[in-house]
């Protein structure tokens, strides 16, 4: 039984680590997000996978009509929902997260903007700002996908 362990660690530690993936989201499925309003910033980020890959997430902000936030938030929801984004779960008026029924693994935070999101990105900011957009119609989105990159 010895024998078996030591063999079976000799031969897993010869393999080495599994090769590092990227996780990514269709483009596709960023075309779709980006169709229920007018995109007013984007911008992709990075972060580690727990298996030692790395997780580009595509961040917007988006136009889509709304009097505040919520209604925002609500309109956001629905026009996704008619492109097949199913709510998975939800903290209204806060947050709302989907599912694609479309890219499998595919998966966006939905929430009415907020200046303090962005502290980390003044570049959002200050094009929010110089552009003199109205933020009470906008809704901040992060996608990510589960699926691995084929570039």
């Amino acid at each position: 039984m010895a024998a078996v362990l030591g063999l079976l660690t000799v031969v897993t530690g010869c393999l080495g680590p599994p090769a590092s993936v990227t996780l990514r989201v269709d483009l596709a499925a960023l075309e779709d997000v980006r169709g229920i309003g007018r995109v007013r910033a984007e911008f992709a980020h990075e972060s580690d996978t727990e298996g030692g890959g790395t997780q580009i997430s595509e961040t917007m902000i988006i136009d889509v009509g709304g009097m505040n936030g919520r209604e925002a938030l609500d309109r956001a929801a629905n026009l996704l929902a008619a492109r097949d984004w199913m709510i998975e779960a939800e903290n209204r008026p806060t947050i709302i997260g989907m599912a694609s029924a479309r890219w499998k693994d595919t998966y966006l935070e939905l929430r009415p903007y907020h200046p303090a999101y962005f502290e980390d990105h003044p570049e959002v900011l200050e094009k929010i700002k110089k552009e003199s957009i109205d933020s009470s119609s906008l809704v901040y989105l992060d996608v990510s996908s589960l699926n691995v990159s084929r570039s």
